[in-house]
């Protein structure tokens, strides 16, 4: 499912966090401060809200018999989803909502999630990204500039 292959990302990063060391720094997130030192949970459970959209391979084809995988070109689509997927977070959440890996997550959530499945009939989809870049002069597979995937999304 999509939530557990998201959970398998986030063990990976708790991992890593910790073995930062306990620095007297402060670390920045989306206007929150966190002291390295003292908040490690806190800045984890900050960083674990955080939608993480990557390369994917094996998804259907795009279009029917365009690429079904976007390594390569769909770095900056991934990043659109991503700062469009937070902003939703924050719009319909609150910006102080974390997510929580042994609760049911709330329904909105789970909402925004399937809204950027690597699906056909998802409306932020890679495909449905992809397919809009068309009407802005780009090829299916082909990178995208920022200001591209602003046009896709607006």
């Amino acid at each position: 499912s999509v939530l557990s292959k998201y959970e398998n990302q986030i063990t990976i990063f708790t991992d890593y966090l910790e073995e930062f060391p306990d620095a007297d720094e402060l670390v920045w997130i989306l206007g929150k401060q966190h002291l390295l030192k003292t908040e490690k949970s806190k800045l984890l459970s900050d960083i674990s809200a955080r939608l993480w959209f990557t390369y994917r391979r094996k998804f259907s084809p795009i279009g029917g018999t365009g690429p079904s995988s976007d390594a390569g070109w769909g770095c900056m689509l991934r990043c659109g989803q991503m700062m469009l997927a937070q902003a939703l977070i924050c719009r319909h959440l609150g910006r102080d909502w974390n997510w929580e890996k042994q609760k049911e997550q709330p329904k909105e959530y789970q909402r925004i999630l399937q809204c950027f499945l690597d699906r056909k009939d998802c409306c932020y989809s890679i495909h449905q990204m992809a397919q809009m870049g068309v009407g802005e002069g780009k090829s299916i597979g082909e990178w995208f500039g920022p200001n591209t995937v602003a046009q896709v999304l607006k």
